[in-house]
């Protein structure tokens, strides 16, 4: 059976009452009852001392049976007179003729003892009135001769006193033990009271309320513990606002962060995953218990992670995820204790691509570059093996194709300076108010030699009214004289050009289209890659170096605009890029 502390300490004050009770009550009734039979042969020996001066004083033909009868009805009490040999002379309870019937007494105790020379006594069960007695004997020597006065007193009475002294003390043990009771209920209520509240409040602490503090009064053991609980509560609580300030600061790295990063258990279930990986793998925010193999199926994800689980320890390896055409530069690190992993995701997309970029930029240069110099090459040395002398009509001609080629190395040349400048980090243009139409009849002047040698007619259908735009007016010159100076090329003989704005709420859009050959869906992803052609050889004819587009895309990201292309095969294209319209 469980008992609250409370319901303990009472029944152990309970306890302790009722043994201390029962103690008293056994003591006190013992004693009670041995002193009230001391006191009772007490006064029967002084009564029996009172009856011997009696006798003593009596003549020696005094009738003793009725000195016995007279003072055993005063005395209340059986006097018998027994001779020095035994015989009983007088008895106050026996009628005088059944007297010389009684028994020889000398060999009572109390009788033994009287006639020894001490006074005597004993209690015993009396066969003549059937019932227990107390006996006192007195020796006597007088004129009727030497014997013993005893007397005798029937333990009925005292009995009966000592049943309402049992009553009276069983009473007043009773009342005592309600009393102590009434006060251990009281007492370990108060005990227990503070002692409740301080297990309340260690279980509230249990479930997280550590600003609770455990009220303390006196100086006591209790006040003691309290303090001692407030102490642990304040230590507790600095520790978890540490923690949960530690976990904010946790929770905002992994947030920040581009890369993923996930924790795994040794079961490779997800403990732990911030928003780039659940992005990346497009996991569910009740992502905690789904195993890796449910997230992601990729076998070279999966091969890496295993490694890592064979052999224990850091693995690093890149991962590409075909379906999302992202590459991964993954990192898994063993927890302590073999408590799982920790995985980090970096993506390196871009700089695979940019690798990709640079190793094509490489290659198309020296591409570019090859052709032109071999050609200066060949015919410098023709000439230097005497054409030069002999043939001065070759000699000239190879000269002007030497030229030719040394103006297209130079325009690569500028080309790649211009871009180069374009895409330095901070690199900002100066802005000015700039009427667009104005801009669009200089180029067209510009190329209007060229478009009519080769047949190809230009209109300008740029409104007089277009809105004026901030814009550099060298770099937006730039942008229309390569836009224009390809549809020029791309369109055959007969075919037009036509240039076109459209003025919306906040930008202006200005389109060049053509009526060339079209673009096929595949190209137009790339075209304003650098050395991206649709057709090489054709425009390494026709003098292109390869990075007009890309220069017409970097100076519209410079001006905050944008770049795009429409295009139909066998029809013609459209380019368009849109400018903010100055306010």
């Amino acid at each position: 059976m469980n008992f609250s502390f409370r319901g303990k300490l009472f029944l152990s004050y309970s306890l302790l009452a009722l043994l201390m009770a029962g103690l008293f009550y056994v003591y006190s009734n013992h004693f009670l009852g041995q002193r009230l039979i001391e006191e009772t042969r007490t006064l029967l020996l002084s009564e029996a001392k009172v009856v011997q001066l009696q006798i003593e004083g009596l003549p020696a033909d005094a009738s003793l049976q009725k000195l016995a009868e007279r003072l055993g009805g005063a005395m209340h009490a059986r006097i018998t007179l027994i001779a020095s040999d035994g015989r009983v002379l007088a008895d106050s309870s026996v009628q005088a003729a059944q007297v010389a019937a009684l028994e020889n007494h000398l060999a009572r105790p109390e009788v033994h003892q009287a006639f020894s020379g001490s006074d005597g006594s004993a209690v015993r069960y009396s066969e003549t009135l059937r019932t227990l007695m107390l006996y006192v004997g007195v020796h006597y020597d007088g004129a009727v001769g030497k014997g013993v006065v005893r007397l005798a007193l029937p333990l009925d009475s005292l009995e009966k006193a000592r049943s309402t002294m049992h009553l009276g003390l069983g009473a007043l043990v009773g009342g005592v033990l309600l009393m102590a009771l009434l006060f251990s209920a009281i007492l370990s209520g108060l005990i227990s009271r503070p002692l409740r509240a301080m297990a309340d409040a260690a279980a509230r602490f249990g479930v997280g309320e550590w600003s609770l503090r455990v009220p303390i009064t006196g100086e006591d053991e209790g006040a003691y513990l309290g303090r001692v609980l407030n102490q642990m509560a304040d230590r507790i609580e600095q520790q978890m606002l540490h923690l949960k300030e530690e976990r904010h600061r946790l929770d905002t790295i992994l947030s920040s962060m581009g890369e993923g990063v996930v924790v795994l258990d040794p079961l490779g279930r997800i403990t732990l995953a911030n928003p780039a990986f659940r992005r990346i793998f497009e996991v569910p925010e009740d992502y905690v218990g789904i195993r890796l193999t449910e997230v992601c199926r990729n076998p070279d994800l999966l091969a890496v992670y295993q490694s890592h689980r064979d052999t224990g320890l850091e693995v690093g390896r890149n991962v590409t995820l075909p379906a999302a055409a992202i590459t991964f530069a993954t990192h898994w690190v063993p927890l302590g204790n073999q408590e799982g992993t920790v995985a980090v995701f970096h993506d390196i997309s871009d700089l695979k691509r940019l690798e990709a970029v640079r190793r094509d930029f490489v290659a198309n240069v020296s591409h570019e570059l090859r052709t032109p110099v071999t050609v200066i090459k060949g015919y410098a040395e023709t000439l230097l093996d005497g054409v030069l002398t002999s043939d001065h009509a070759t000699a000239t001609r190879f000269v002007t194709t030497i030229r030719s080629h040394a103006d297209r190395l130079a325009c690569l040349i500028a080309d790649l300076l211009a871009l180069s400048e374009l895409e330095v980090s901070g690199f900002s243009l100066e802005l000015a108010s700039v009427r667009l139409v104005d801009v669009a009849a200089a180029v067209s002047g510009l190329l209007e030699a060229k478009a009519a040698a080769k047949g190809v007619t230009v209109t300008n259908e740029i409104p007089v009214d277009v809105p004026v735009v901030a814009a550099n007016r060298q770099r937006l010159e730039q942008v229309f004289f390569n836009l224009l100076d390809n549809a020029i090329n791309y369109t055959p003989a007969g075919g037009k050009v036509r240039m076109s704005a459209d003025t919306g709420v906040a930008k202006l859009t200005v389109r060049i289209n053509d009526t060339g050959p079209g673009i096929a869906p595949e190209h137009l992803p790339r075209l304003f890659e650098r050395f991206y052609r649709v057709d090489p050889s054709r425009n390494r004819e026709g003098g292109g170096t390869g990075l007009g587009l890309a220069i017409v895309k970097h100076i519209m990201l410079l001006h905050g605009g944008t770049v795009g292309v429409e295009s139909t095969p066998g029809v013609g294209s459209t380019f368009s890029f849109t400018l903010p319209v100055q306010q």
